[in-house]
């Protein structure tokens, strides 16, 4: 887990100085994509019985069209026999570039999908309040029965209807 850290961190270092941070963030999507949905991709990563050269020409082969920065973190990964922590470096990696590059990503979870013109209108508002344009995602969730959560990073915002409800029984139940 330390050594995830000092990965993501050492990558993101690299890509501040030659301005690829955006372009390893969305190249880090399509590869969590991949070790998540595709087995034979997880299988190659995490394999003990394919040699690391021959692991590491089918990354590059396959992989051709990414940043060379990108296809040489996979290869030390490789090399390093680290590849069960891929999507843990991943994550730390986003992480730190979010909170580098001032993104924000913000979870508006409600009960019922909102339309697009409400998901703008809150995100005006959040980037009012956040000095920062962030990037919102809708998610459904049937059981807050209505209002809003929202996710900032760590914190939760809950005013949702069985929030409320909950703290209503709480008093009641103290009474």
């Amino acid at each position: 887990m330390k050594n995830s850290y000092k990965y993501a961190k050492t990558l993101f270092d690299i890509c501040l100085k030659t301005d690829k941070v955006t372009t390893l963030k969305k190249e880090f999507e399509v590869i969590a994509y991949l070790y998540k949905k595709v087995s034979t991709f997880r299988l190659i990563l995490i394999t003990k019985k394919i040699d690391t050269k021959i692991k590491a020409d089918i990354i590059n082969n396959t992989l051709k069209m990414l940043d060379p920065l990108t296809l040489e973190f996979l290869n030390i990964i490789i090399e390093n026999n680290y590849s069960n922590e891929l999507l843990n470096i991943i994550s730390r990696f986003n992480h730190l570039s979010e909170s580098q590059l001032g993104l924000n990503k913000v979870d508006i979870i409600t009960a019922t999908k909102l339309s697009d013109e409400e998901i703008k209108s809150l995100s005006i508002k959040i980037d009012g309040i956040l000095n920062n344009s962030p990037s919102v995602n809708n998610i459904e969730d049937p059981s807050i029965i209505g209002g809003l959560k929202l996710r900032v990073g760590n914190n939760v915002f809950d005013n949702s209807v069985s929030y409320q409800i909950n703290q209503l029984k709480k008093t009641l139940h103290n009474m």
